[in-house]
């Protein structure tokens, strides 16, 4: 395996992938880390982890968080590691350096559509590993064929900092997720050829019948107690083909604040999260959009995405303040509001003691640097010091206008 590093312009720009999933936005924008990868200058940061509660779709889930420059060396080792592993083309999720989200979540679904549509396939066999991210053991992901020994040093000092050594929402940690499983994909490759599809853990087998599908799966069970891993009773399914066509292949479509206000009615949370990125400012969605986080609290960080494009418009600039009063003071709610405070100044004195302070008092250093940048901006009192980092880049208050946290989200 060779530890060369990769172009650095490309590993620039997958780094802005990375941070469209990144749970607390950088305080800065992350530029200073971007600098240090385009250059290829080390990343040495103290590592540390925090955590935070996050609402997914159907749960409360705490994921550990660490510095953007922690995520930026992880992206670096992780990609020389992996510079000559090709997986299987049937495998839609993190393929490569240059890997982008929205067109290869296109791609697996027009390829899971036109599965569907084959003759003598009426089922599909669909694969979930249990708990794959939190269940991997970290030796067997030091094991594999391209692993080096400045990633595995790297991954054995995170796991004994986080309890795991792939943590959710990371590029990096997808790609490594990926690659792992391909003792996987030669399985079922080997039973179902042209059949199949993965994206991370999650499988997609078109079967001739159910016999055919407890082959697949007993092979796939095989395989994955080999890594230490097991199938998801509850995830793992056969059911009738065309069911992709409502699931994992579903296509919406439509004008945006359509497909928003459609969303609304039916309680479709894949429609909201649909329109928002991609809804104009909008009176209609800025009147109901703090009613619709209410009611779904994982919809928050495209909210405020679609706010910080709306902010100028007097709907969507109340429907904000409501946002900020109304809001739990949970670090999470922090993470997503503080970063839109600092992109719009005039909301800072809407922003509660309390949202700011549960960010001061947070474990999440992260967090804690948004505290500190948006009480300064408005001069509010704040109880941290600022860190080496603020302090260099905060110091005048000329620079606040600069290097503004980024609320792009794909989250």
């Amino acid at each position: 395996m060779t530890e060369d590093a990769p172009p650095a312009q490309a590993l620039s720009a997958a780094f802005d992938g990375d941070l469209l999933t990144d749970y607390v936005p950088d305080a800065l924008g992350a530029v200073d880390v971007r600098r240090l990868l385009c250059t290829g200058r080390p990343l040495e940061d103290p590592l540390h982890v925090g955590h935070l509660r996050v609402p997914l779709a159907r749960r409360l889930e705490v994921v550990p968080v660490v510095s953007c420059a922690a995520r930026a060396r992880m992206l670096r080792l992780t990609e020389q590691a992996l510079s000559a592993h090709v997986p299987r083309p049937e495998v839609f999720s993190y393929r490569s350096l240059d890997w982008r989200y929205r067109p290869a979540y296109q791609e697996r679904q027009h390829h899971l559509r036109a599965l569907a549509a084959r003759g003598g396939l009426p089922l599909v066999l669909v694969l979930d590993v249990h708990r794959f991210g939190r269940s991997l053991p970290l030796d067997v992901l030091c094991r594999t064929p391209w692993m080096t020994e400045r990633l595995a040093e790297a991954l054995t000092a995170l796991y004994s900092a986080a309890g795991r050594a792939l943590l959710p929402g990371h590029r990096w940690a997808n790609r490594l997720a990926t690659a792992v499983l391909a003792p996987l994909d030669d399985a079922v490759a080997s039973l179902a050829p042209g059949r199949w599809t993965r994206w991370g853990d999650d499988l997609h087998v078109f079967v001739r019948d159910h016999a055919e599908a407890d082959d697949i799966r007993a092979a796939a069970a095989a395989v994955l107690r080999r890594l230490g891993l097991r199938l998801s009773a509850e995830k793992s399914t056969v059911t009738g083909a065309a069911s992709v066509l409502t699931r994992s292949a579903r296509v919406i479509r439509g004008r945006a604040q359509d497909v928003w206000r459609s969303g609304l009615s039916d309680g479709d949370v894949q429609a909201l999260r649909y329109a928002l990125p991609r809804t104009p400012p909008d009176d209609t969605v800025s009147r109901t959009l703090v009613g619709a986080v209410r009611d779904h609290p994982g919809l928050l960080p495209r909210a405020v995405h679609y706010l910080d494009r709306a902010a100028h418009s007097p709907a969507a600039r109340a429907a904000a303040e409501d946002l900020l009063l109304t809001a739990e003071p949970d670090a999470f709610a922090a993470a997503r509001l503080l970063p839109l405070a600092a992109r719009h100044p005039g909301l800072v004195p809407a922003v509660p003691d309390a949202l700011l302070a549960v960010a001061e008092e947070s474990e999440v250093g992260p967090l804690r640097e948004l505290a500190f940048r948006v009480a300064v901006s408005g001069g509010r009192r704040h109880t941290w010091p600022p860190t080496p980092r603020m302090r260099g880049r905060l110091a005048q208050g000329a620079e606040l206008a600069r290097d503004l946290p980024d609320v792009n989200t794909l989250l």
